[in-house]
């Protein structure tokens, strides 16, 4: 699926924890090698899961999409446009969080404030039956108007 939006929400580890994650890891295997322990084989896969961990989320034509890349593979949540009901922007600053609802509940995800017209675009495209609503620092007529 292609990505249209990738939202602010996404994590993956800096290269320099990566590195301190690495070297922590090879120290951890030769010291379980010397004196083998269980809580060092534990640490050596904490550190590597670590280095591997990665979130994307992001929003496509097809609907939202949260993939989580770690040591046992992929692992990918899906929510169809078909099933947001409602979208609601809350605003502070130069962030917007979006609530997607999906009944009672649903999934928050982090956006910049510049992505407001074309995730409302898309919104009203793929997802007709969603009802729009803001809150926070903005009104429909002017974007400058504090509540």
């Amino acid at each position: 699926m292609e990505t249209i939006i990738e939202s602010r929400s996404s994590y993956s580890t800096p290269t320099w924890m990566k590195f301190i994650l690495f070297f922590f890891g090879c120290y951890c295997i030769f010291s379980a090698v010397l004196d083998f322990s269980f809580y060092k084989i534990i640490l050596i896969i904490a550190s590597f899961y670590g280095i591997i961990y990665k979130k994307k989320i992001y929003i496509s034509s097809d609907g939202i999409i949260k993939e989580v890349y770690g040591i046992l593979g992929i692992s990918k949540e899906f929510l169809p446009w078909g099933d947001v009901k409602a979208a609601t922007f809350a605003y502070k600053g130069d962030m917007m969080m979006v609530f997607f609802e999906r009944g009672i509940t649903g999934w928050k995800l982090l956006f910049k404030r510049s992505d407001e017209p074309l995730l409302e675009e898309i919104i009203k495209k793929y997802a007709p039956q969603a009802e729009i609503d803001f809150l926070g620092n903005y009104t429909k007529d002017s974007k400058k108007q504090k509540l």
